[in-house]
């Protein structure tokens, strides 16, 4: 079987990772993509032509994209020639838009929040009646976002899906992951017995990575021989840059760039700080419990509180309490029985509610 998916993107978000494990285990049980992505190729780009060597990327020119929209919609409606379902992954309206009329069924799979900023529960109305009534059904990550859609568009009951985002877990034996940690620190070039704190994603401005570097100045001051990992790239790298020397934290920050695969630095790091004011479900704090790295993370609006279960899996504050964050990753990094209780508390959590199985399931059976 042949299965079209329209990526919203090729970056190296939470999103795409979780698209791009999806295609592997689903590729694994014998369907075959054809890709296309309405937007120039991310990062992401050489993981998703695994999937689809020829797959093509368009100049995304005007708002959402109007200019090159009639190119893009003939080449995908070439390619839904060849195939019997068709998948779209992010809220691309260029790419629900390019297959209105098309016979084969349909699924979505929606990754973000609804109720950000003014007048967003109209947009998302529209965008559910516009675009979103030729579906067959449509996945959440969380239940906390299908129930925001459940809100804006009720007629949506029958096709709104959760589909908890799988991870794999790795060993939990406590010295395997520990030679783990120095392998990958050695790689990294981190210091062998410092604390290691870090954190990943686009440097937007909801991400708070602003949050992330006064709270990395707390722990700091306290232990100066701490270090710091900033993996991601966007329009605030520089003020980020910039801040970190303002607060003296240039020899104990690194940024990376983008990372291709953040494996080693989940696997080096002793725990992740995630900061944000919104987010439906972010990959991160679970890549990195599924490598044995402790989260704790401040969110103000979202559904992180379906994976952290604060004191048993990680911290998670609705605010963001600097002080406090500060005061528990100091707390972890130096009571290793603690941190082990939420390491151990993660995993679970992880094999009980996200595993690849639940993740992939109802896309096997959408698409058989």
């Amino acid at each position: 079987m042949t299965v079209l998916h329209l990526m919203q993107c090729t970056n190296l978000g939470g999103m795409e990772q979780v698209a791009y494990r999806l295609m592997a285990d689903l590729q694994a049980a014998g369907i075959e993509f054809r890709l296309a992505t309405p937007m120039p190729f991310g990062p992401g780009a050489d993981q998703a032509r695994r999937f689809d060597a020829t797959m093509r990327d368009f100049p995304y020119r005007g708002r959402f994209g109007w200019r090159d929209f009639p190119a893009f919609r003939r080449h995908v409606r070439d390619l839904a020639a060849g195939c019997a379902q068709i998948w779209v992954t992010g809220t691309s309206a260029a790419a629900l838009a390019a297959i209105l009329g098309l016979r084969q069924p349909k699924v979505l799979s929606h990754h973000y929040h609804h109720f950000e900023g003014d007048h967003a529960a109209l947009r998302w109305r529209g965008f559910y009646e516009l675009l979103g009534r030729q579906l067959d059904a449509i996945t959440y990550p969380t239940a906390f976002t299908r129930d925001e859609a459940l809100r804006i568009a009720p007629w949506l009951k029958g096709r709104a899906h959760v589909v908890p985002n799988g991870f794999e877990l790795h060993s939990r034996h406590e010295p395997t992951r520990l030679e783990r940690r120095a392998a990958a620190r050695r790689a990294l070039d981190l210091p062998m017995d410092a604390p290691v704190i870090g954190n990943a994603g686009w440097l937007i401005p909801r991400k708070r990575f602003d949050v992330f570097l006064r709270t990395a100045a707390r722990i700091h001051a306290a232990r100066p021989d701490a270090r710091f990992v900033i993996c991601g790239g966007g329009p605030l790298e520089g003020d980020l840059k910039r801040m970190t020397a303002a607060l003296g934290l240039e020899q104990a920050v690194r940024f990376t760039g983008w990372v291709h695969d953040l494996t080693p630095h989940y696997e080096a790091w002793d725990a992740l700080l995630f900061n944000s004011d919104f987010d439906t479900l972010p990959a991160a704090p679970m890549e990195a419990a599924s490598r044995g790295c402790l989260t704790v993370a401040s969110l103000l609006y979202g559904g992180l509180g379906e994976f952290i279960e604060h004191g048993r899996s990680g911290y998670l504050f609705d605010r963001h309490d600097e002080p406090a964050m500060a005061e528990a990753l100091l707390r972890l990094t130096s009571d290793s029985a603690q941190a082990l209780v939420l390491r151990e508390g993660a995993i679970d959590k992880l094999r009980r509610d996200f595993s690849i199985e639940r993740g992939t399931a109802f896309y096997r059976d959408f698409f058989a």
